[in-house]
């Protein structure tokens, strides 16, 4: 049970490294020889105890956060002696209750030195920049995005390029932190690491094409819309930075006073979204002039995010274990609710259900997913799951939530009636993290550990149809099922299947014209009409017979289905991998 609560640490590390993390005083200086030998004497331990292996030798920071005073900040003696003796939870921080007392306070007096080496500039940046040609391929034919699945093996620093059940290559790069990132149409692939090294993989080549380091160390990246920029999220130095995202040269780095939780670019306006760690502000910044307005909230979200059409930040307080909703439009907060434990944003699944739009979230430390709706903002109801979670996630073609519960089981929730069944992946495992293919078949699904494996279970049958052998594999990356961009369309395809599928295909005439065809000819507010008033408006259109019914959608039902329209006139990027 030890070693499952030490792995399970690790993921949620993934999310909430900093949300726990201890300040000290940064103006300490080394006042005298005995000061000095027991830096030296800590520095010793600091290696001998192996707190380098997480936190860089240099103190950092690697796959766990930096050790120097501006993120160590102003804690007590006695509340540092108390976290390395007991170690920290969830945070992957295990105890060192064998240190003596002379120990501790060695290490102490070394963590609170100050560190010479935490800047990091654009020049730094384009020194950094690495072209690998070695890897491009002639006249290699455009490959289908649609059902390729990137892979990250933590344990091997590697990360695979899969399609159905195959392998298709592996290459190494390590410590990679906060989420793989899609091009808006699917060509590239970016990749962050904690060390804050950024690279761009170029599906039509087949290869990582650029490695660039923004900064010392990095939460998370996104795209601007369009994605002619990388906007990274840096807690080292404090900023954003802002590349270019042909070639990954840096744009502008942005100071900041305080540590960033996490960035989200829009793509249906020029804006992303962040928040602060221990702020309680939302910034949003303008990706065209790079400006950036503050908001004021009642608690910093230390997670969260943005819903699929864009209108709101959903954010949690780990303080409060509050979920709060953050309108981008009137800049205020709209609704708040109390939840048992922690909400986690970032695993959010979501789909649409008889004429509403529903979330759903793990709960950290606890063992419930929570069901939300969104829009008409309500709680639902907590679905035990048997043990504390950390994903969540679904798609129009299964009719269940799929979520991890610390065991060698998926569950799976149903979303009409929220009873729940099991899926064993892997008796006396850990099961974590499901991805579907864009074709929605295949559900790859990790069992976390340096023996573990990545189970491929047919979606419709729930069978596992192939096992992989796998050392720490958490991240699994399908442009259909991740890539933000396609949340609002996946919603849409949602609704298309309570009203529209009958007469519409989105790529075939069928009784009506094909949603590609609707798409091209037509702009949002007639399409709205349509539907709303078909008897009438089609005769505007020039149609001499309407066999369409009347519908009354709902605003944001409207919204969605228009996106995934559009998205079906766009679905041969999916093929060529434009």
């Amino acid at each position: 049970m030890k070693l499952l609560k030490n792995i399970i640490a690790v993921i949620i590390a993934v999310s909430l490294t900093l949300c726990f993390s201890i300040p000290i005083n940064a103006q300490s200086s080394l006042k005298n020889g005995s000061f000095k030998k027991k830096q030296m004497q800590g520095r010793r331990l600091y290696i001998k105890n192996g707190c380098f292996e997480c936190h860089g030798k240099n103190r950092l920071g690697k796959t766990a956060m930096p050790l120097i005073p501006e993120f160590i900040g102003e804690y007590s003696y006695a509340k540092l002696k108390n976290i390395i003796t007991k170690g920290l939870f969830p945070v992957p921080m295990p105890s060192f209750k064998e240190m003596s007392s002379k120990d501790i306070s060695e290490l102490i007096s070394y963590l609170k030195t100050p560190s010479k080496k935490g800047s990091w500039t654009k020049l730094n940046i384009k020194n950094s920049l690495t072209e690998y040609k070695n890897t491009l391929k002639k006249n290699v034919k455009p490959v289908s995005v649609k059902n390729m699945l990137a892979v990250v093996e933590g344990g091997t620093g590697k990360v695979w390029m899969m399609k159905g059940e195959k392998i298709l290559n592996k290459f190494d790069f390590k410590n990679i932190h906060g989420g793989l990132k899609f091009s808006p149409r699917g060509r590239y692939l970016l990749l962050p690491s904690t060390t804050g090294y950024i690279g761009k993989y170029d599906f039509y080549k087949k290869g990582l094409i650029y490695k660039t380091r923004a900064c010392l160390y990095l939460r998370n990246i996104t795209l601007s819309r369009g994605g002619a920029y990388v906007l990274a999220d840096c807690w080292l130095p404090r900023s954003i930075v802002i590349l270019n995202a042909g070639n990954l040269s840096p744009k502008k780095i942005i100071p900041l006073k305080h540590r960033v939780s996490v960035i989200y670019g829009l793509f249906r306006t020029d804006r992303a979204v962040f928040s602060f760690m221990h702020n309680p502000k939302i910034g949003i910044l303008d990706t065209d002039t790079l400006h950036i307005s503050y908001y004021k909230i009642k608690t910093p979200f230390k997670d969260f995010f943005v819903d699929p059409l864009e209108k709101f930040a959903i954010g949690a307080s780990v303080k409060n274990g509050a979920l709060d909703v953050f309108s981008l439009k009137t800049k205020k907060i709209v609704w708040s609710h109390k939840s048992k434990g922690i909400p986690h944003p970032a695993g959010a699944g979501f789909w649409f259900r008889k004429g509403n739009f529903y979330f759903a979230l793990t709960n950290l430390k606890t063992p419930y997913v929570s069901i939300w709706r969104m829009y008409g903002w309500k709680f639902i109801r907590n679905v035990y799951t048997g043990g504390p979670g950390f994903f969540v996630k679904t798609n129009p073609y299964t009719k269940y939530i799929w979520a991890d519960n610390g065991s060698g089981s998926e569950i799976l929730i149903n979303k009409s009636n929220f009873h729940t069944k099991n899926i064993i992946i892997k008796k006396g495992g850990l099961v974590i993290h499901t991805q579907f293919s864009g074709n929605e078949k295949l559900a790859y699904i990790s069992d976390y550990g340096p023996n573990g494996e990545l189970a491929v279970v047919n979606a419709n049958s729930l069978k596992i149809v192939k096992t992989i052998p796998a050392n720490d594999v958490i991240g699994k990356y399908n442009y259909v099922n991740y890539q933000s961009t396609n949340d609002a369309a996946l919603l849409g395809e949602e609704v298309y299947f309570n009203y529209c599928w009958g007469c519409h295909n989105p790529t075939l005439d069928a009784i009506g014209p094909s949603f590609s065809y609707i798409a091209k000819h037509f702009n949002d507010n007639q399409i709205k009409s349509q539907i709303a008033d078909p008897k009438n408006v089609s005769k505007l259109f020039g149609y001499k017979y309407n066999a369409m019914p009347q519908f009354k959608l709902t605003k944001r039902e409207y919204e969605a289905l228009i996106v995934f329209i559009r998205d079906s006139g766009n679905r041969n990027f999916w093929r060529h991998g434009n």
